[in-house]
C-alpha cells in the first residue's frame, strides 16, 4: 500500500491522482503536530465530473473529504475499513505552514 507523507502547509501539498479508471481510497491519516499551536488540516478531493447533456462543459469541483484538528504537540490516527474516497487529485490543506507538522496518508486504487 503506498503511502506519503507531507508537511503543513496553507497552499496545499497534492498526495496522489486517482488515476481515470479507478477509485482513490484513504487507508490511515497520521498527522505528528509537534508545533507550537493547533492546526487543522482539511483533505480535499478536486477532480472535474463527466460531462452530461445538462452540463457539457462541468468545472472542477473541491470537496473537503475530511477535517481534523490537531493540538499542539499532539498525533492524530484514523484507520479505516471504510476508507475515504477521492476521485480525483488528493491534496492536503493546513491552517499553517509549519515543518514540525508531518502529514502521513496511506492510500490505494480500487
Amino acid at each position: 500500500m503506498p503511502s506519503k507523507v507531507v508537511e503543513a502547509d496553507t497552499g496545499g501539498k497534492e498526495v496522489f491522482e486517482t488515476p481515470y479508471d479507478k477509485i482513490g481510497k484513504i487507508t490511515m491519516i497520521e498527522v505528528d503536530n509537534q508545533s507550537a499551536s493547533a492546526i487543522t488540516i482539511t483533505i480535499q478531493d478536486i477532480f472535474t465530473p463527466f460531462p452530461t447533456d445538462e452540463t457539457p462543459s462541468p468545472s472542477e469541483k473541491t470537496i473537503d473529504r475530511k477535517v481534523i484538528t490537531v493540538a499542539a504537540g499532539g498525533e492524530y490516527h484514523y484507520k479505516t475499513d471504510g476508507y475515504i474516497e477521492i476521485l480525483g487529485t488528493c491534496k492536503v490543506v493546513a491552517s499553517a505552514t509549519d515543518s514540525a507538522c508531518k502529514i502521513t496518508i496511506c492510500y490505494e486504487f480500487e
